[in-house]
């Protein structure tokens, strides 16, 4: 399984102190499925530009890897959240999972797509071209710190699904 993480923005330095945690889920994640993180550029957020404006900017720059081929998914606080639990089974039941194999889609499944808008959330255009949308909380996190929270859910799920430790 493919799974790639497209986010708004740049690891700034005052959030290097998740580099570790990071670096650690996707080590983790290895056994299950081939993590990346994509980093697209943000826009910047002046007087003078609209919020509209500036989130079409970064929906240009999301557009590219948005496939046909894959299976999108948003991330927006606008939606109802989930348990970690109703999560990893909506995961794998949305991607097909087949129980003979674990209940983990093969790989050759569709690649993942996780897409996280910058401060400003994602443009209606990029959200309704996606498959799915899932809200991590009703929350505010900084960015950054998205990143480690859903790497941190994708490897509950797959614990979760394999009924291995972990979750509990």
């Amino acid at each position: 399984m493919q799974i790639q993480i497209i986010v708004v923005g740049r690891m700034k330095g005052g959030f290097s102190y998740l580099q570790p945690g990071l670096d650690d889920y996707l080590k983790r994640l290895k056994a299950y499925a081939a993590v990346s993180i994509v980093e697209v550029p943000d826009e910047a957020i002046l007087p003078s530009r609209t919020d509209d404006q500036v989130m079409e900017g970064e929906a240009r720059r999301i557009r590219p890897y948005l496939s046909k081929a894959a299976y999108s998914i948003a991330l927006s606080e606008r939606v109802d959240t989930l348990t970690s639990e109703k999560f990893s089974t909506a995961f794998f039941e949305r991607l097909g999972a087949n129980p003979s194999n674990g209940g983990i889609p093969g790989h050759d499944s569709r690649p993942i797509i996780f897409i996280v808008g910058g401060p400003l959330g994602l443009h209606p255009t990029i959200l309704s071209e996606c498959d799915w949308t899932v809200s991590l909380s009703k929350m505010t996190f900084p960015h950054p710190m998205v990143r480690l929270i859903l790497l941190e859910q994708l490897y509950r799920a797959f614990k979760i699904r394999r009924g291995e430790p972990y979750h509990k």
